[in-house]
């Protein structure tokens, strides 16, 4: 895959995404995840499955495409502040639980990533399910914010859509026979707004998939960087 390509297609071609340019964080984050993907997952798993990834994460992100935490706060006790001045506000009318409180841990276990976990459950969850797939421990349910490392939240993102760890669907439930995805119902993996958000996130996910096809990631993706690996997490 020729990475120059890939950035040269978003930048010059969708300015939809990046209208400004592709900032040195942006275009990092995106490096970062595709060399998580070129190492454990391109092998097994379709270009159009990244594409689908990267799509929601943009939305995700707010365009960031680094690892952020719920309200694009600076840590978890600025972000639980800003959510419960947006419920009292009532503009989270969705949320049945205060889930951004301090839990038995004594964290907030507010939403943190490329796709955002939240409640303690979904990060002792995540660790134990990285830890069967990978073998490797990942202590998430001690340290919420190895979810916002850029390795970890990438895998959190990807093994998350394509085994279905965020809702009760996959991203194999979206394929079609003639090997593309629906990319609009596709957001039901990650949240239930595919009516109000959908459609735009599909058009995020072509967009991705436009410029991977261009650079050539379906013959060959690589890892630029030879030495990404697990973070050091002790």
């Amino acid at each position: 895959m020729d990475r120059k390509v890939f950035f040269q297609y978003l930048a010059e071609n969708q300015a939809t995404l990046f209208a400004d340019g592709i900032s040195s964080e942006q275009k990092s984050g995106l490096n970062t995840k595709l060399d998580v993907w070129a190492k454990w997952y391109a092998a097994k798993h379709p270009v159009n499955f990244l594409a689908a990834a990267l799509g929601q994460i943009y939305h995700e992100t707010g365009g960031k495409m680094v690892p952020v935490l719920e309200a694009f706060a600076i840590n978890r006790e600025q972000s639980a502040q800003l959510l419960e001045k947006a419920y009292n506000e009532g503009r989270l009318s969705w949320v049945k639980q205060r889930y951004w409180e301090k839990d038995e841990s004594g964290k907030h276990p507010v939403g943190g990533g490329d796709i955002q976990l939240t409640h303690r459950r979904n990060y002792v969850a995540a660790q134990e399910r990285i830890g069967k797939k990978f073998e490797i421990d990942i202590n998430l349910a001690e340290n919420y914010d190895l979810a916002l490392d850029p390795v970890i939240s990438a895998h959190i993102a990807f093994s998350g859509m394509i085994d279905g760890w965020f809702r009760e669907c996959k991203l194999s439930d979206f394929a079609k026979d003639n090997n593309t995805l629906d990319y609009c119902a596709a957001r039901d993996i990650v949240n239930g707004d595919v009516g109000i958000v959908g459609k735009k996130i599909e058009v995020y996910c072509q967009t991705f998939e436009s410029a991977l096809a261009a650079a050539g990631a379906q013959q060959y993706l690589k890892p630029l960087d030879k030495n990404i690996d697990w973070p050091d997490h002790d």
